[in-house]
């Protein structure tokens, strides 16, 4: 019984080992990768390119629905293609600032390749013009290589 209480604890080890290991992130095929409608929450779609033997992302282009302050309705907004993100491990994490025409645009995107052709994660985009703020708020994705 000693012997089988001993290897237990190395049993557990290995087992959660395999765990973490089954939830590492990928490192990306080169190419764009898409979410359509249904696969980002409260958007349109999502698409962006894998560059830079899967060290970058560029192109995020993003057509979702935000709230502006005061109004009870949401529109369509673009999240724009200029931006550019880190890719370290697999995984990407970036809040960007940008403006243009007097105004002012933050946009977070941060998640990770759950495998070579699949990335999961969540886009946001805060604008700000003449002290009034919209905001997508987080919005989680799902894209696919292809």
């Amino acid at each position: 019984m000693p012997a089988l209480v001993r290897a237990l604890p190395l049993a557990i080890t290995a087992a959660l080992a395999a765990v973490t290991i089954a939830h590492a992130a990928a490192t990306p095929k080169l190419g764009t990768f898409k979410a359509g409608k249904g696969q980002v929450q409260l958007g349109y779609d999502l698409k962006f390119t894998v560059d830079k033997g899967g060290k970058r992302i560029k192109g995020l282009v993003a057509h979702v629905l935000e709230r502006c302050d005061g109004s009870s309705t949401s529109t369509v907004t673009t999240v724009g293609p200029d931006l550019t993100w880190t890719v370290k491990g697999g995984k990407f994490s970036g809040r960007k600032k940008e403006s243009s025409d007097g105004i002012t645009y933050y946009t977070t995107l941060k998640g990770s390749f759950t495998s070579a052709t699949t990335a999961k994660g969540v886009i946001r985009q805060e604008s700000i013009v003449a002290g009034s703020v919209c905001d997508t708020l987080e919005l989680k994705f799902t894209a696919r290589r292809g």
